[in-house]
């Protein structure tokens, strides 16, 4: 009998830990990027990463006042785990928004060169809601606009993302929020799968990406009403002390 419990206690144990890196990430729609209102500042920054782009310098060029890391910030700067990233690359076509920071940033990636991409990051507070934001740009042409990919987090699959919109696919991409609570663990998991077209394959690949933290805060009204009812409960304890 102790054996068997012994053996369904590792087993929740590991069903934890293994579900926990892949809290439910709850997800908007795709919007097409186009200016730096784009660029969340929701709650308090976790941390940024603009992979591949070291060439054009990223940490000198904020965008709404949030500086995108070439080697990533927080918990983007050392992975739990990375799967799927083959390159990276700084030639692609500029969104032509009016901020020349977020236009120069959006022109690297990295890139798989098949169709899957996985992430696993932690340092994140159990409890705490988070939101991620994540780009994905590649206007060059209209072979390259047929591609786009979708973000799992959890048990939830985002729309697809399109890398160029417009006609021609010149256009710009597109970027995704999402929401979730950090589990015990303090890590996440997102998993990226893209799709080709009829004349192109699939590439898996990230412009941008940021995380913060959004947990609502108490307002001061309520910690005081908080802080009077311990108050009050310590008073009563005394009173019965003493009558004791």
């Amino acid at each position: 009998m102790k054996t068997v419990i012994l053996y369904a206690s590792i087993v929740s144990v590991l069903t934890t830990v293994a579900s926990a890196q892949n809290a439910n990430i709850i997800w908007q729609t795709p919007l097409t990027i186009s200016g730096t209102s784009d660029v969340s500042l929701d709650g308090a920054l976790v941390g940024t990463w603009a992979p591949g782009d070291d060439a054009y310098n990223p940490d000198s060029l904020p965008v709404n006042g949030v500086t995108f890391n070439a080697y990533g910030s927080g918990p983007f700067n050392s992975f739990v785990s990375t799967s799927g990233i083959n390159d990276h690359y700084n030639g692609m076509h500029a969104p032509s928004t009016l901020d020349a920071n977020y236009n120069t940033i959006l022109q690297s990636i990295v890139y798989s060169y098949g169709s899957t991409i996985s992430l696993t990051w932690g340092g994140m507070t159990a409890g705490n809601t988070y939101e991620l934001e994540f780009w994905v740009n590649d206007g060059r042409n209209s072979v390259t606009a047929e591609r786009s990919e979708t973000l799992t987090g959890g048990a939830n699959t985002s729309a697809a993302l399109a890398y160029g919109t417009g006609p021609s696919g010149t256009g710009p991409g597109q970027f995704i929020l999402g929401t979730f609570v950090a589990d015990g663990t303090g890590t996440e998991t997102l998993a990226i799968n893209a799709a080709g077209g009829a004349d192109i394959g699939a590439s898996a690949q990230i412009n941008l990406m940021q995380l913060r933290d959004i947990t609502p805060v108490p307002e001061p009204s309520t910690l005081a009403f908080l802080g009077a009812g311990f108050g009050m409960m310590v008073l009563g304890f005394r009173r019965k002390n003493r009558s004791i």
